[in-house]
This record gives structure tokens, sequence and C-alpha cells, in this order.
């Protein structure tokens, strides 16, 4: 059985990944900084090794097949100088996700905001129509028992985009790795918790990732948003850049419904981006097989079920 070593399991990305590399075989220990024993007793459940709170870079073994690095790990730490001691393989979180779906089709959700429902949206069409899928998501979703899940079978991965730098090894950004099938581009609002210095460097790590879609790839961006339009309009010849927008309502009685061309659907809108991030949805699913007619009667009953 082959062994994995995961640095910084507190990272709540890191404890799923953990789960579920464990789920497909491997022999599974870890490490963190703050561990509760809540965390230590769901490990230990798991079948997940795990030493106590703290660094034990005198656990590291030569037979050990990789390692991956949390975000937050620092170059000082003490298990990852043993590691490179040893001259184990390090991925960080992004390069293993990617290793790990690289013969599936990938869909990466990007952008400032919104990525969580739309998210929410393709996981509840893909799973109405029984079409597996593999996830690596920072967001908790509702519809989903954790935030990774990998396997053999499924030929579709769904992966949120993060533009946080990707460890203390690799001062890329993370969603430079993934080099997706189909992107979805929301909007783009800089702040300084981004990682990035300026809204310009911010702009340009979505240029990158825009320009890291697989040939003859889809770009899905939010056509309200200039900077996202301008950046839809500089991709590769061979790449096709989808415009969305709001979807159009209608209402009846006083009641919403989704004015289709397969007839109207009733809708719950909890927030004023729930249209615009729909029509998001609704492409993604669309290039991966689902009608869109299927997608709005999933839709309607996904967020029928979300009223109070």
């Amino acid at each position: 059985m082959r062994k994995v070593h995961l640095i910084s399991v507190t990272e709540p990305l890191l404890f799923d990944l953990a789960l579920a590399i464990h789920q497909k075989g491997y022999e599974v220990s870890v490490s963190g900084v703050g561990l509760t024993d809540t965390t230590l007793a769901r490990l230990e459940k798991e079948g997940c090794t795990c030493h106590g709170d703290g660094w034990f870079p005198e656990r590291l073994t030569k037979d050990i097949h990789f390692v991956v690095l949390g975000a937050a790990v620092r170059q000082d730490n003490p298990e990852l100088i043993r590691a490179k001691e040893l001259g184990l393989l390090v991925l960080s979180i992004p390069e293993f996700i990617f290793q790990r779906t690289k013969e599936k089709t990938r869909v990466v959700v990007a952008g400032s905001r919104g990525k969580k429902t739309i998210i929410s949206m393709i996981v509840c069409a893909l799973k109405r129509q029984k079409l597996a899928f593999d996830y690596a998501l920072t967001s908790e979703v509702p519809l989903l028992p954790d935030r990774v899940h990998l396997s053999y079978e499924a030929r579709i991965a769904i992966i949120e985009g993060d533009e946080h730098v990707t460890s203390a090894l690799e001062k890329r950004f993370q969603l430079e790795f993934y080099r997706p099938h189909i992107a979805i581009l929301t909007n783009l609002m800089w702040t300084s918790a981004t990682d990035h210095a300026t809204p310009e460097a911010y702009h340009t790590t979505f240029r990158t990732f825009a320009s890291s879609i697989e040939r003859g790839g889809k770009l899905i961006y939010f056509d309200g948003d200039p900077v996202v339009k301008q950046l839809a309009q500089e991709v590769r010849e061979d790449i096709t850049a989808m415009p969305y927008d709001q979807h159009v309502v209608v209402e009846k009685e006083g009641k919403t419904y989704l004015q289709t061309r397969y007839g109207d659907f009733p809708v719950y809108i909890p927030d004023r981006f729930f249209l615009i991030n729909l029509n998001a949805a609704r492409l993604a699913c669309r290039q991966l097989g689902v009608k869109d007619a299927d997608f709005y009667q999933a839709l309607s009953e996904y967020s029928v079920s979300l009223q109070p």
C-alpha cells in the first residue's frame, strides 16, 4: 500500500483531501497545529494516522510515496525540511488535484463571487441526471457530504478555483494549475486579501487562468463585468467564449417562473445574483451533456426546496 503524508491538515480542504486519498486505498498520515480532540477522533475513525498536535519530522520516512503541502505551510516547517532532506516528492494541493483529474473533463469555477452557488446548481443537475463526478472545493456545498471526492470511474471533475498563492514552494496562484476544459468566470473584485498587491496583478492572474484553458475548451463568462468581458475577448482563437447574464423570469399569480422555450418553471430567488449564477451553471451543464430542459427541471426543484 502506497504511503502519503499531508502537512497542515487543519486547513479544511486538506482535511477532506486526506480522507479522500485514504478512501482510494492509500496509507495516509497527517500533521497539523491546532488539532482538536474532535478532529483527531475523526481522523482515527477514518483510518488516517496522526501523532498528535504539532509537527513530527522524525516520523517521515523514505518509503512515503508523496507529500501534499497545505497552502499555509511555511518554508521553515520542520516536516517540509525533512521531506526535502529525504528527497520525497512534494506536491501542492492544486498540483495533486490536477494529477488526479488530468484524464477527466475539468470544470473550474472562478471569480470573486458566486462560485459556491454555481457549483451547487451544477451538482444538483448532475445528480438528477445520475452523472458521476469528482470534486475538489474550498466551500461547503449542502448537496455534498464533504469538500473532496476522488474516484477512478467519474469522467467529470468540478473544481472551485482559488486565486491565492499555492504553497511555500510555489508562488504561482492556484488557478494556474487546473487547466480546465470548461472554465466559468464570474466577476472580479480586487481586495488586499487576495494575495495580489494591485487590481492589475489580480486581473493578470485571471488572464493567465483563461490562457491555461485546454485546447478547444470553453470560457463561460459574466458579460456584465467589463474587466471579465475584455478578458474574454483576448482568449485564444481555439477557445469558445460564451457570455451569460441574468435569466429571464415572468410573474404569474404572485409567483415567479423561469421563462424558457420549454415552458415556465417555478423558481425561488433567494438573492439578486441567483438568476445570473443560474445561467452560468446552465451553460456549463449543457457542455457536460445535460439538456436545458432537464437542467431547468432540476433547478426549479432545487430552488423551490430552498424557499423558507
